[in-house]
């Protein structure tokens, strides 16, 4: 028998994206008048404020919950989580 009724009956849950902002450790190198483009600490791409505390990145997951506790357990504090 070509396919069994019962693996058709697995839901594929959809993926949703958001965009999180999280807020690491006060770097004692930032000067909010002298922003230095360089390597985020996050996502470790290109960024116009790489000694700044505040970084977003996109992240994926099966729920908003499945994001944010990624997030938290990876930077602790999550400021901001925006599906997109």
């Amino acid at each position: 028998m070509v396919g069994s009724p019962h693996i058709h009956n697995i839901v594929e849950r959809k993926k949703i994206r958001a965009i999180v902002t999280v807020k690491l450790e006060r770097n004692p190198n930032h000067n909010p008048q002298r922003k230095e483009i360089g390597l985020c600490p996050v996502t470790g791409k290109i960024c116009t404020d790489k000694t700044g505390q505040h970084h977003s990145y996109i992240d994926e997951g099966t729920s908003l919950f499945d994001i944010e506790t990624r997030a938290i357990t990876r930077y602790k504090n999550v400021t901001r989580i925006e599906v997109i």
